[in-house]
């Protein structure tokens, strides 16, 4: 596990439903109720529609590598002794977008557009995330 503090998640409001969800090993999402779009991060409101509430729901786990980068060197002296390892934007299944860790693919192996599917990691004392590996 790695010392990070300093950078780690805030868990308020509106997150928390989002936070409880991982620690009961599911990806959670919120969406409009009108149109049924999904957002990520959570947010208290919808996204270009701030008189919508959204509502949760788990989501499938499945999604596409959209972009990614290995980080060698880390400049953030929180992050060095876990080098390397990759962080990515990835296409949930649902339509939103995240970004992540990519956990247990080898460098040689990663390619944008390659399936996966998430899994939940403690990367810190009392702090589990999602991460997503291959399908």
């Amino acid at each position: 596990m790695i010392e990070v503090d300093s950078i780690l998640p805030a868990k308020d409001a509106v997150s928390t439903q989002w936070f409880e969800g991982i620690a009961q090993g599911k990806l959670l999402l919120q969406r409009d109720p009108k149109t049924g779009k999904a957002q990520f991060y959570p947010r208290a409101h919808i996204a270009g529609a701030p008189d919508r509430e959204p509502e949760w729901f788990e989501a499938s786990g499945k999604a596409t590598l959209y972009t990614y980068t290995v980080v060698k060197r880390s400049v953030h002296p929180q992050f060095a002794s876990c080098t390397p390892f990759t962080l990515a934007v990835v296409d949930l299944a649902e339509g939103a977008r995240m970004t992540t860790w990519i956990v247990d693919v080898p460098e040689e192996e990663l390619r944008c557009d390659m399936p996966l599917k998430v899994t939940f990691r403690d990367i810190h004392p009392g702090l589990t995330m999602p991460c997503f590996t291959k399908a």
